[in-house]
């Protein structure tokens, strides 16, 4: 069992990191080749499509991996609740789409809502044989489902923009992916639907999904909220140029985090009962993260003026001011990444929700003040807000897992600050190569390297050896596979 976990573990990080890959390339591609606005309308559709799925899935995949006590009518029951639950969401999206499109000032979004609509059926008939996979630690499988279906549907919309087709686009590259990941799914489960329904079941699996439907769209709408304020105010283009810079933003973040926060509540779920050790891992990760995290988005931040237009060209010129200030963000964005698996490994997983609704009460406050100044006010708007709420985040750490705010504030300091410096200097390192060697990728690349150059000179000019705190880290998580 400890073997095949480690496996599963292992292939879920290189799922991760392939999906990073993939997404990236693809997106300097996509908009390189579309609109702003482009980007906008299906940013403004799959908004309340992901929501119309979250509603339709209900977190019961979830309940098929957890069951003890799992049996056919148990997974037909989940199976035909899906369904059931996804048809009824299709519907509504369809019926509804024109009124939110009036909402959100975007009448080119109802077409693309109901063209996803039609689609949503058929992707959530993946729920259960992918879960069914998943319990049986059939991670390689899945990983090879999520890289085949991601380049055949990246294929399709790079080939329909590169003809003109403009959101559509985006809209065959959904389809395209879903129905070859539906396909693959299937064909890699020997698990087949029969006409089994358990009412008895129901209820339970009602008061099982509930919280985690509640947990998971207001996580959704914590990152979206802002765009639809942004299309009622200025437009779908605005929301593609803020799109584009929050995507950028995110895609570094995720690509660095998600190898380490992978294993992250696995790991702080056995060493819950060892307090001692289960500050030291949670320092051990953060301060990890935060090396790899901070020169990454503070860097982006001092190149972005030169880097934004060579990756997505000049049409994104908005989004450069707009990424520069939502990197300000990279300590919450870190401290938010590891808060959520250390509360649920101590069974507080309550205390994420509430700091979620009070996280998304504040940004929809903020981005209601901030909106008629522009989209840097907008962006400005969010990183407040997620510097205020990171208090009460890190005093339900230290109430409920004991995590001092002072030992996380020594632990990511020093990154913080080598990563500030290093930011400043690449920025005038940039502005000293700009009228020498022009504004092209000689001057990027340069800016850079300088930059991969100067945060590790600096943390050891500051005594902080990085190649330390990563073997320490790997230590702590050997001791916990031998206990």
């Amino acid at each position: 069992m400890k073997r095949k976990t480690f496996v599963a573990s292992l292939w879920s990080v290189l799922r991760s990191v392939w999906s990073a890959i993939i997404t990236f390339v693809l997106f300097a591609v996509m908009a390189r080749l579309l609109a702003p606005a482009d980007f906008g309308v299906f940013a403004l559709a799959s908004i309340v499509v992901e929501i119309a799925r979250i509603v339709a899935t209900a977190g019961l995949g979830s309940a098929i991996v957890r069951e003890p006590d799992r049996s056919a009518s148990f997974d037909n029951t989940v199976f035909w609740c899906v369904l059931g639950l996804s048809l009824a969401a299709a519907g509504i999206l369809a019926l509804g789409a024109p009124a939110y499109a009036r909402l959100v000032n975007a009448p080119e979004a109802v077409n693309v809502i109901r063209a996803l609509a039609v689609l949503l059926p058929l992707t959530t008939l993946t729920t259960v044989p992918s879960a069914l996979l998943t319990r049986d630690f059939q991670q390689r499988s899945l990983t090879f489902q999520s890289i085949v279906s991601g380049l055949a549907g990246g294929v399709v919309a790079v080939i329909l923009a590169f003809q003109g087709w403009g959101v559509w686009a985006l809209v065959g590259q959904a389809f395209v992916g879903g129905i070859v990941g539906l396909g693959m799914i299937w064909r890699m489960s020997p698990w087949r639907p029969a006409l089994m329904f358990d009412r008895s079941r129901v209820r339970g699996l009602i008061i099982f999904s509930s919280s985690m439907m509640a947990t998971q769209i207001v996580w959704l709408l914590l990152v979206r909220v802002q765009e639809i304020f942004i299309s009622r105010w200025h437009g779908p283009e605005a929301v593609g140029q803020y799109r584009i810079a929050w995507r950028l933003i995110e895609l570094i973040s995720q690509s660095l985090l998600s190898p380490i926060g992978s294993v992250a509540l696995v790991t702080f779920s056995h060493v819950q009962n060892d307090p001692a050790r289960f500050r030291a891992i949670y320092a051990r990760m953060v301060g990890i993260a935060g090396l790899a995290t901070f020169p990454a988005l503070l860097g982006i931040g001092a190149v972005a003026p030169l880097l934004l237009p060579l990756l997505f060209g000049d049409k994104w010129d908005a989004a450069i001011p707009v990424a520069q200030v939502l990197v300000l963000m990279s300590v919450p964005f870190v401290l938010n990444f590891f808060s959520g698996p250390a509360l649920t490994s101590v069974n507080r997983p309550q205390a994420n929700l509430w700091i979620a609704v009070l996280q998304l009460a504040l940004t929809v406050v903020f981005t209601w003040i901030a909106i008629p100044y522009g989209l840097v006010a907008v962006a400005a708007a969010y990183v407040a807000r997620a510097w205020i709420t990171m208090i009460p985040q890190q005093l339900a750490l230290r109430r409920h897992a004991g995590i001092p705010m002072a030992s996380t504030a020594r632990v990511v300091l020093p990154a913080l600050a080598a990563a500030a410096a290093m930011a400043v200097a690449v920025r005038f390192a940039m502005d000293f190569l700009v009228p020498r060697l022009g504004g092209g990728w000689e001057t990027a690349v340069a800016s850079v390297v300088f930059g991969l150059i100067l945060f590790p000179a600096i943390m050891f000019a500051i005594g902080h050896d990085p190649r330390r705190e990563i073997r320490d880290l790997l230590t702590s998580l050997r001791q916990r596979k031998e206990t």
